[in-house]
């Protein structure tokens, strides 16, 4: 089993180590011990102070009520939670030619936790996935694995389809390729982008249903319900939200840069894409 320190779970949730601390006094968070006396946190431990983190940040709940929160949400597979396979990601970095500690590295996480999500032993956010797919310099759609056979056709049931942390779903609308990338996006009441991130286009939201919070530098809040739009200009840092009581659904679309899919690494990735290639679990630079 992967451990890892105080210092790193500090690091790829967001706050400090005396937080963590403090969690573990509150009974939110306790990790386990080493012989002596180290703290040691498990991919479990991440993914629930990811989950306390949104908690605090979006919900402004105090320990009890988060604890409460907690205790009610479901553990499958006796109490461990195993989120969707990332093989796609690892793919992805190899085609790219880069190590695990290099991608690492390069998006500001440690290599312990990217193995982590490269396995699906912890959920990836839509920030961490989009500073992933901007280092590997392939448009997002790049990193998911799509079961359509046509070149332009997506039916309902080929989408790609990745679970991110929190519930969080992406469903792919379109195939890698072309200047265009449209998705269906679920977001669970509560969850979040976990961060803010920057397209290197312009991105579109129309909200079919629920309601939508984009904020923009300065602290500037868009809160978009069913119907409503929004255009977001290209390299301008972006985060989003549900801040309503009922899953939102969103259309969102974004404009990629003109030869998006023509760098070695975009093309390596296409090339190399198989699903169904068993031995892949055998190859490994990390």
């Amino acid at each position: 089993m992967t451990y890892r320190t105080i210092g790193e779970v500090a690091a790829a949730v967001g706050v400090s180590p005396q937080t963590l601390r403090v969690w573990e006094s509150q009974g939110l968070l306790v990790p386990d011990r080493s012989g002596g006396g180290q703290r040691r946190y498990t991919d479990e431990h991440l993914a629930r102070a990811l989950r306390i983190a949104d908690l605090r940040r979006r919900q402004g709940w105090n320990p009890a009520a988060i604890r409460t929160s907690l205790a009610q949400e479901s553990a499958p597979e006796g109490g461990r939670r195993r989120w969707e396979d990332n093989r796609a990601i690892r793919d992805a970095r190899r085609a790219g030619g880069l190590t695990l500690k290099e991608l690492a590295e390069m998006v500001g996480v440690s290599p312990a936790h990217l193995g982590a999500v490269e396995r699906g032993d912890t959920g990836v956010s839509t920030q961490l996935i989009m500073r992933i797919a901007d280092a590997l310099l392939v448009p997002p759609s790049a990193l998911a694995t799509f079961r359509a056979q046509g070149t332009m056709v997506v039916r309902q049931d080929e989408r790609a389809r990745g679970l991110f942390a929190g519930g969080v779903i992406w469903e792919e609308l379109t195939l890698p390729g072309y200047r265009m990338e449209s998705s269906l996006l679920t977001v669970p009441p509560g969850e979040a982008s976990h961060g803010a991130y920057a397209r290197p286009g312009e991105s579109f939201a129309f909200v079919l249903a629920g309601r939508l919070r984009v904020t923009l530098p300065d602290e500037e809040e868009i809160v978009l319900a069913d119907g409503d739009s929004v255009i977001l200009p290209a390299h301008t840092p972006f985060a989003w939200d549900n801040p309503g009581e009922e899953p939102t659904r969103v259309l969102w679309v974004e404009q990629l840069e003109a030869g998006a899919w023509e760098h070695a690494r975009a093309t390596n990735i296409v090339r190399s894409a198989q699903p169904d290639d068993e031995d892949a679990g055998d190859r490994d630079r990390s």
